[in-house]
């Protein structure tokens, strides 16, 4: 199943939706929603990663760019199918 790149897909999509409700409700001024507290843990989480990303995803030469942005974002929701060749790093 975590060899399939639609496995994954979902799990980011979820995890997208995820981001937009809380991106909603912080807009509106609601930032003490269980969401937006989540989201702000998540992306800490992921910065956390980072290097552990780095890491591993060194012998595949990636963008730095593309891996700041997709590991803050979705964390080893990225870094691990693509360290198994299911997304571009470049």
């Amino acid at each position: 199943m975590t060899s399939n790149k639609g496995f994954w897909l979902a799990q980011i999509a979820g995890l997208t939706l995820f981001y937009l409700v809380a991106a909603y409700f912080a807009a509106n001024g609601q930032t003490q929603h269980w969401t937006v507290y989540g989201a702000a843990l998540l992306l800490a989480a992921h910065a956390l990663e980072l290097p552990l990303a780095w890491l591993r995803l060194r012998a595949l030469n990636p963008q730095p760019l593309r891996l700041l942005v997709l590991t803050l974002l979705y964390g080893l929701l990225w870094w691990v199918p693509a360290q198994r060749g299911l997304f571009k790093v470049r």
